[in-house]
């Protein structure tokens, strides 16, 4: 049974790690902010490259910004286990942009915060740990 429990822990180590950048674990210290408003349970997400996954309480929407793109966007294929983490389809995932062209504002990125420029033209601010 140890020998079970040794080898399934090693496997679960090196999917990680070779998955890293697809999948995203949830920052329960994280916060976000839309036009300067705090919005309410909101889920934030990150994964190894802080690239940023934001879940809105009560709607459907989502949003992807990738740190090698800039561009905010709604992934086209994510899974996720509710609360806990999501994944992605490749470590550059596909996102529809929310501009609709991917020519339009770019989200400006740091260690401890992402701001863009949502759908609606409302700015979205999310801080990080």
């Amino acid at each position: 049974m140890s020998k079970i429990l040794v080898v399934g822990t090693l496997l679960l180590v090196i999917f990680v790690g070779v998955f890293r950048q697809r999948i995203f674990l949830r920052d329960p210290l994280g916060k976000m902010e839309r036009n300067g408003v705090a919005v309410d349970g909101a889920r934030l997400f990150i994964n190894f490259s802080n690239d940023v996954l934001v879940e809105e309480p009560g709607t459907e929407r989502r949003y992807l910004v990738q740190g090698w793109s800039g561009v905010p966007g709604v992934p086209q294929i994510l899974g996720c286990v509710q609360g806990l983490a999501c994944w992605t389809d490749a470590d550059h995932a596909a996102v529809f942009p929310l501009d609709g062209r991917g020519a339009g504002a770019r989200a400006v990125m740091s260690a401890k915060e992402v701001t863009f420029v949502d759908e609606t033209g409302a700015d979205v601010r999310v801080k990080l740990r």
